[in-house]
């Protein structure tokens, strides 16, 4: 259980890196367990915003200060690199007719205050051809191979690879559909309406990052890219407020581009409404504009989620790994029960029916 006023600090130290006024009381910090948090919650940096604004009175102490700042700094450079290396790979993919659509990354990193202070592991992108129907997906994996890196294909929804600093997802597929009719219908929409986005005229239609080729998805891809990815990782991991913020930072940043009538239908028609109410309430708890006094049980149970430690675990293979997938259902069964329309046997039974019958999907 997370310690009470260890959490009110972080979220007071979160408020004011955003940007928000916030009043941190005179006392005693544990500076080493505030670190360790803002570590485990994806927000470090976000959280050292927010201590560089406060009285000297109670700031950390300087050798304190200094590890926070470096840390900090570490990640500012790993940004960097990180942004070089997709900036780099989308101006080579466009020389070969090819549009490099970002998903997350520098789409949520830009909604920040400091976009380099926004934490990536990787970097999801997926790929559109500037003319004609070609397979840009595996036209892309060859050339990254041509270029002397290793491809993994062995997932069906994409490819992985590691370029100099950066790990890269090329998405074939944007949502985990196999086995699941509803998703694929998502699955669906989103490609179409990401190819809607790119038709036309440059002038109408191009949405890139200035200086590069990267381009932003149309704002409902995003939004609903947004909450699939976080309704997956809640469910198969656990959520952290780095996800939360995320969606707070996007949503306000595009509230008056998002289509909020069609974005809720969207989310009643494709499951995620149980998840997306508490989701949406807890981003507003996160930046100070929902008391916990109002929380649902619903509500509750998602930030005891948070809290905790994300519940990753090594990747098995064989008669193993089948044990591991049922047992992670198993673990996430109080998660269907109070957050999707359906229950984990029967997810378990569309994900096993996916991998045994439609090892290959196409749409």
């Amino acid at each position: 259980m997370i310690d009470k006023e260890l959490s009110a600090i972080f979220l007071s130290l979160v408020r004011i890196g955003i940007g928000h006024d916030e009043h941190v009381e005179l006392r005693e910090i544990d500076w080493q367990a505030i670190q360790a948090l803002a570590e485990r919650q994806g927000l470090l940096p976000i959280v050292v915003d927010g201590i560089e604004t406060l009285p000297d009175a109670i700031r950390p102490p300087k050798i304190a200060l200094l590890r926070l700042i470096g840390e900090a700094l570490q990640m500012e450079q790993q940004y960097a690199l990180q942004r070089k290396t997709a900036v780099d790979m989308a101006r080579m993919l466009h020389d070969n007719c090819i549009r490099t659509y970002v998903l997350k990354g520098e789409v949520v990193a830009e909604c920040y205050p400091k976009p380099e202070h926004r934490i990536s592991a990787d970097f999801d992108c997926l790929l559109l051809p500037e003319v004609g129907e070609d397979d840009v997906w595996e036209k892309c994996n060859q050339l990254i191979e041509n270029a002397g890196y290793k491809v993994g294909r062995g997932f069906y929804k994409n490819s992985s690879f590691d370029l100099p600093g950066l790990m890269v997802e090329n998405h074939r597929f944007m949502v985990p559909f196999r086995g699941n009719k509803r998703l694929k219908s998502l699955e669906r929409l989103l490609q179409r309406l990401i190819n809607d986005g790119s038709a036309g005229s440059p002038q109408e239609n191009e949405n890139r990052f200035e200086g590069t080729w990267l381009y932003r998805p149309p704002v409902m891809v995003s939004a609903l890219f947004l909450i699939e990815h976080a309704y997956s990782h809640f469910l198969h991991e656990g959520l952290n407020w780095r996800h939360v913020l995320d969606w707070v930072m996007f949503s306000d940043k595009y509230k008056d581009e998002i289509d909020w009538n069609q974005l809720s239908a969207f989310i009643d028609e494709y499951g995620f409404r149980k998840f997306y109410d508490s989701y949406h309430r807890l981003g507003l708890y996160l930046i100070g504009e929902f008391q916990d006094s109002s929380f649902t049980i619903q509500d509750k149970l998602m930030l005891d989620d948070i809290w905790a430690p994300l519940d990753l675990h090594e990747t098995l293979h064989g008669v193993k790994a089948k044990f591991q997938l049922a047992g992670n259902y198993w673990r996430a069964r109080w998660k269907y029960k109070h957050f999707t329309d359906t229950t984990w046997v029967r997810a378990l039974f569309e994900w096993v029916s996916g991998a045994m019958f439609d090892r290959h999907p196409a749409l």
